[in-house]
């Protein structure tokens, strides 16, 4: 006899899913661990048998965010002749990942401004999951296509400048498959970059 395909989520992802709504409508700070299991439909006792605080439930959701995220946008075999199109493709993927996914993208806009998880946290996050990005600036770098900038500082730069980007097209979704506008948000990246 086959299992059911429509298995209930477990209460660890109930309590995931009801956190990124109560962050993303009432803020992170504003957001009480009780509210939170109340959404979820467990006990406050089921949440921290999960996650032993809020911040760690927030940490958790950014990781899992962040992870989903670096699969959908992955690299591919770095050429130099075509360096500013792939960068390109992995741009517009990135946007359709922001698009498609408004509310994830509008937690992580959140946890950036959120205090108690360290700026090196968010940092070893980033890097963990997205160190393609690093090696794609250092390849660049090598070939002299991109400028000899401090990767730390272009990878911050790239970053505030997707979160940007894609929060403008969230918030104005008439222009979001607009050619001209998505373009113009690519070469101001990509101009930023460049030698």
């Amino acid at each position: 006899m086959s299992a059911p395909t429509n298995q209930p989520k477990n209460k660890r992802q109930q309590l995931l899913d009801a956190a990124l709504a109560l962050f993303v409508n009432q803020g992170i700070y504003a957001t009480s661990t009780a509210s939170i299991a109340k959404t979820a439909g467990v006990a406050t006792g089921t949440l921290f048998h999960h996650f032993p605080s809020k911040d760690a439930l927030v940490l958790e959701l950014y990781k899992n965010i962040k992870q989903e995220f670096a699969l959908q946008i992955a690299p591919f075999k770095l050429d130099a002749s075509q360096l500013e199109q792939q960068a390109k493709v992995i741009w517009q993927q990135a946007i359709e990942w922001a698009l498609a996914n408004a509310e994830q993208q509008q937690f992580c806009l959140l946890v950036m401004q959120y205090q108690p998880l360290s700026a090196e946290t968010k940092a070893q996050i980033f890097a963990d999951e997205f160190g393609f990005l690093k090696d794609i600036m250092l390849f660049g770098q090598q070939q002299q296509l991109i400028a000899d900038y401090p990767i730390e500082l272009m990878l911050e730069s790239a970053h505030g400048q997707f979160l940007t980007s894609s929060q403008f097209f969230i918030n104005n979704s008439d222009l979001a498959q607009d050619n001209k506008y998505r373009e113009a948000a690519f070469n101001l990246f990509w101009q930023s970059l460049i030698r």
